[in-house]
């Protein structure tokens, strides 16, 4: 009580400096006592009321104004700040992302955009790639000479696992476990389809794409698996020896039967095709939406895998990019693409060709991922005509909003 006394009292003293009383104060206040002379009595508890209700008035005033002071300061955004945010949060998909503070970290985001983990890797293996759903890693997938060695979520190397390596052109599978690949054994002369997962050795099953060894005596390859589904037990391989596709066929994963062998008759039209990561859907991008000369598919056309039944029919100039998680919406370029200009993209219902977003910003695709069993898009866009390993990352949720990263970032996907 003595402190909070002292501390009313110097509070006042502070604040009645900088308001000297008048010198006619005194008399004026001895007058009044004088004149307003009654019988005696004890009025010390009105006194001391009142010296505390006073005191209260001071601290009182004194905060209003404090708190006015701070009211005047403009409100900033804080800048976002490179911090350890902690190992990954078991079952939480993630976003990985290169910590540009440290070359061997990764910052991991949640699908609505807030920090959640960082992952130190041993400074050796910096070249990974995260697996869609960010509870796994592979280490020098698709580069030259790759291993193909599995992280776990913590970044620790998986005891067991085989490896996938360069050659065999991997995609992830629609479990986000399984890694899909296609590659030639020589001494067999022929090609195979192999898997490989987490703790599990590579599985490779013998697969006749190529039994007359056409593919090979070109020169030209271009084989590589662009949609894995452990779901259905298919794989879609594709062979685009120069920029367009050749040949399209849907293997059973399990024993490397061919279920289906389509050779496009008439490759120049198209610029690319692209595969849902469940194998169940297909784009055949128009050669215009790669702004190619001469002669162009009419259409955009997306198709099922399985009869090729048409799906949607877009604009020769769109181009599809990506699926989501369930194969409702595509990323799409909606003018042809150009390299190093800015490349303008949308997100579309494929049923009803609804846009739900767009972007018409100054960044240039770099790629995207789709949300596992979400709907979302994660994608970045990089500077069109500058060498930079940092861009502009953000998530295009399905009903149109986008969240952006909070900085610039090189992504791990």
């Amino acid at each position: 009580m003595d402190d909070l006394r002292s501390e009313i009292r110097a509070a006042f003293e502070k604040e009645q400096a900088g308001h000297a009383p008048s010198g006619a104060m005194r008399g004026q206040v001895v007058e009044a006592v004088v004149s307003g002379s009654r019988p005696s009595r004890n009025f010390q508890w009105v006194a001391v009321v009142a010296a505390v209700l006073l005191g209260v008035a001071v601290v009182v005033g004194l905060m209003a104004t404090r708190n006015a002071h701070r009211a005047s300061v403009p409100a900033t955004t804080p800048k976002a700040s490179v911090a350890d945010y902690g190992p990954p949060p078991p079952g939480v998909q993630l976003l990985y992302v290169h910590d540009p503070e440290h070359a061997s970290w990764l910052i991991g985001y949640d699908w609505s955009g807030n920090p959640r983990a960082t992952v130190k890797l041993d400074p050796s293996k910096t070249t990974v790639q995260m697996a869609p759903d960010g509870k796994s890693f592979a280490v020098g997938y698709g580069a030259k000479g790759g291993t193909g060695e599995i992280l776990d979520r913590l970044g620790q190397p998986v005891e067991g696992s085989g490896a996938i390596s360069s050659y065999s052109q991997p995609a992830w599978a629609d479990d986000n476990v399984h890694i899909c690949g296609v590659s030639y054994v020589a001494q067999q002369s022929e090609w195979a389809l192999v898997t490989v997962a987490p703790g599990e050795a590579v599985k490779s099953v013998p697969t006749a794409i190529d039994p007359q060894g056409t593919i090979v005596r070109s020169g030209i390859i271009g084989v590589g698996v662009a949609g894995c589904s452990i779901r259905t037990n298919q794989a879609v391989i594709t062979r685009t020896p120069m920029t367009s596709i050749s040949d399209l066929w849907v293997v059973r994963i399990s024993d490397g039967t061919i279920l289906t062998h389509y050779p496009y008759p008439n490759p120049q039209l198209l610029a690319n095709v692209v595969v849902s990561r469940d194998a169940a859907l297909i784009a055949e991008n128009s050669s215009k939406s790669n702004s190619q000369l001469g002669p162009n598919a009419p259409n955009t056309i997306v198709r099922r895998v399985s009869d090729r039944s048409v799906v949607a029919t877009l604009d020769p100039s769109m181009g599809v990019l990506a699926f989501n998680s369930d194969d409702s919406l595509a990323l799409v370029t909606t003018t042809p693409w150009v390299g190093g200009q800015p490349t303008a993209l949308a997100v579309i219902d494929l049923k009803s060709g609804r846009v739900i977003w767009n972007y018409t910003g100054t960044g240039m695709f770099g790629n995207a991922v789709a949300q596992p069993g979400g709907r979302d898009f994660a994608l970045y866009v990089r500077k069109p005509t500058v060498e930079d390993p940092l861009t502009d990352l953000m998530i295009v949720h399905a009903d149109g909003r986008a969240t952006e990263f909070p900085r610039r970032y090189a992504p791990a996907w």
